[in-house]
């Protein structure tokens, strides 16, 4: 009886440490769950316009009662329709979380398999092939940056980092004694930020991707530390520009 019990055991310590790790996550799934959580901050959506540009993106919103809504547009270079969720107040919706140059954009929304124009947008110019279609117009680029670092109106700075298949993004740097865990970037926009309140002067930084350290791919200054690594390297002065 204990020789059986003792086997028993032995094969359930076997398939516990075989089996997935309950905590871990694979790309695919972190992905679709980033996904989901974005849809739902905007699932209580029940102002219908013309797309608008939010905190997050631009946010396209159709309210007729149809089975199925999809949209398609220059800022998705008329790739496959994107399907619009219905939000709770049956308000459909879609975020675009792309970085967008400022411009005119033209798109159409496809219901229940019939492309149309947004009967809420007033703005509509003719095609190649002297068809009416909606546009909308942003004023200037969103989640488009061209370097390191951003400087706010607020005298603050960002730092972002591209990657949509990392899990986690920190910042670190020498005035942040090289801390690999302490300062986490945001995803958003389909960017990884973060933003400090940082003094004038030089900077040494780095991106820890995953626990990998790696250097700002847009930034050619790169120096080999004392510590063996390569830093980025830049100097934050207030009085220039973000087109500097």
């Amino acid at each position: 009886m204990k020789k059986t019990l003792f086997l028993i055991l032995i094969i359930m310590l076997i398939s516990i440490s075989c089996g997935k790790d309950p905590n871990s996550e694979t790309i695919e799934e972190y992905e679709a769950r980033m996904k989901k959580l974005e849809l739902l901050k905007y699932y209580n959506v029940q102002e219908v316009s013309a797309p608008r540009v939010v905190d997050d993106g631009v946010l396209f919103t159709f309210a007729e009662n149809y089975d199925s809504v999809e949209i398609s547009g220059d800022f998705n270079f008329w790739e496959d329709s994107i399907q619009l969720v219905k939000s709770t107040y049956g308000v459909y919706y879609y975020l675009w979380q792309g970085p967008l140059r400022a411009g005119k954009y033209l798109y159409r929304y496809r219901v229940n398999g019939v492309w149309i124009n947004d009967p809420l947008n007033t703005n509509v110019e003719y095609d190649n092939n002297n068809q009416e279609i909606s546009y909308f117009v942003l004023d200037k680029d969103i989640g488009f940056f061209n370097k390191n670092p951003v400087y706010n109106d607020n005298g603050t700075v960002t730092f972002f980092y591209s990657n949509s298949n990392a899990k986690e993004v920190m910042f670190t740097s020498d005035k942040l004694a090289f801390d690999s865990l302490r300062y986490p970037m945001t995803y958003s926009n389909n960017l990884w930020v973060i933003t400090l309140i940082a003094e004038p002067g030089a900077y040494y930084y780095n991106f820890v991707v995953d626990r990998v350290w790696e250097i700002d791919p847009l930034n050619m200054n790169v120096y080999k530390g004392n510590d063996g690594r390569l830093h980025s390297y830049t100097f934050i002065n207030y009085n220039q520009t973000n087109n500097n």
